[in-house]
C-alpha cells in the first residue's frame, strides 16, 4: 500500500494523456470498427455483418486507390529518404552555426500548415499563371497541365510532397549523424578508407535504427495522404489522384455510406500495421547501436 502510495503522483499525472487517448484514439477506432458491420439509414443503424467488407472487395475503385497510395508512398518514402540522406551528410561537416541555418531553412516549410503550402503550390502549377509554366515557356517548351493531366497529375503531388516534407528527415539524420562518435571515423581514416567507404561501412550502419525510424512513420503517412489531394486535384482527373484517404472521405461525406467508408478505415489500418511489422522486421535484423 505505501508503495501505491508513492506512485499516485505518476499515476495522476498520467490520467490527463490516458484520458485524452482514450476519447480521441480509441473511442473513435472502436466506433469506427463497429461501424464497418453495419449499414446506415434513415431509420438509424442496421446490422449487415461482412457485407461492406465484400463490396470493398469486389470494388476496382477501392483497389485502384490502394494501388496509387502504394505508388505514392513507395516514391516519397524512398526519394524522400534518399534526399534527406543527401542534405544531412553535406550540412553535416559545416560549422554550428551554419549548419543550424541549413537546418531551420530546411525545417521551415514543414512548419507551415499544410493547407496553406497546397494553395501556394496550386499556384504554382496553375496552367494560365503559374511560376513552372512561365519557365517553361522562357526555355521554349510546351506548358503542362500539371493538375489536369491524368498521367502527369500524381507525379505533381509528389514533387510537391518532396520539396516541402523532407524537413523532420533532414533534422533527425543530422542529430544523427551528429551523434557518431568521431573515433570511428578516424579509424576508418587510419584503415585507408575513402570518403565513400566511411560512409557505407562506418557512417550508414551506425543510422539503422534511425533510417528505420524514419522509414515505418513516413510509410505510415504516405499512406495517410489526404489533405493535398482533396484541396489541389480533389481525386482527378479522372480518379489518377484518388488515393485510399480520400475515397474513405468521398464514401462517407458525400456518399454518406459510412459502413463501407469505416471498413476501408479498418483494411487500412490493417494493411498499415503489416506493412510496419515487416519494415520493422527486416530493417531492425541486424541493427548497430
Amino acid at each position: 500500500m505505501a508503495r501505491l502510495r508513492t506512485y499516485i503522483p505518476a499515476y495522476l499525472f498520467l490520467l490527463p494523456s490516458c484520458l485524452l487517448f482514450f476519447c480521441f484514439m480509441f473511442l473513435p477506432i472502436f466506433k469506427g470498427l463497429q461501424l464497418s458491420f453495419q449499414k446506415w439509414t434513415l431509420a438509424g443503424y442496421e446490422w449487415v455483418g461482412l457485407t461492406n467488407y465484400q463490396q470493398i472487395f469486389v470494388d476496382p475503385a477501392f483497389w485502384k486507390s490502394l494501388s496509387i497510395t502504394g505508388l505514392y508512398a513507395a516514391v516519397t518514402v524512398s526519394t524522400g529518404l534518399f534526399i534527406s540522406l543527401l542534405v544531412a551528410f553535406w550540412i553535416d561537416p559545416l560549422s554550428g552555426k551554419i549548419q543550424g541555418f541549413f537546418k531551420a531553412a530546411f525545417y521551415l516549410p514543414s512548419v507551415a500548415p499544410i493547407v496553406i503550402v497546397s494553395i501556394l503550390w496550386g499556384w504554382l502549377y496553375n496552367p494560365s499563371f503559374g511560376l513552372f509554366n512561365y519557365l517553361l515557356d522562357k526555355f521554349g517548351l510546351e506548358p503542362v497541365l500539371w493538375l489536369g493531366d491524368p498521367d502527369v497529375a500524381l507525379i505533381s503531388i509528389m514533387i510537391m510532397t518532396l520539396a516541402v516534407g523532407q524537413g523532420p528527415n533532414i533534422l533527425i539524420l543530422a542529430a544523427s549523424l551528429g551523434g557518431i562518435p568521431k573515433d570511428y571515423q578516424e579509424a576508418a581514416r587510419i584503415d585507408g578508407a575513402n570518403f565513400m567507404q566511411e560512409i557505407i561501412h562506418v557512417r550508414m550502419p551506425m543510422l539503422k535504427p534511425t533510417l528505420t525510424y524514419l522509414v515505418v512513420v513516413n510509410t505510415v503517412g504516405s499512406f495517410q495522404v489526404f489533405a493535398p489531394i482533396y484541396l489541389l486535384t480533389s481525386g482527378g482527373p479522372n480518379g489518377a489522384t484518388k488515393t485510399i484517404g480520400f475515397l474513405i472521405y468521398e464514401n462517407a461525406f458525400k456518399k454518406f455510406d459510412f459502413g463501407v467508408a469505416s471498413a476501408q478505415a479498418v483494411i487500412l489500418l490493417i494493411l498499415v500495421m503489416i506493412i510496419a511489422v515487416i519494415q520493422f522486421r527486416s530493417m531492425s535484423s541486424d541493427l548497430e547501436y
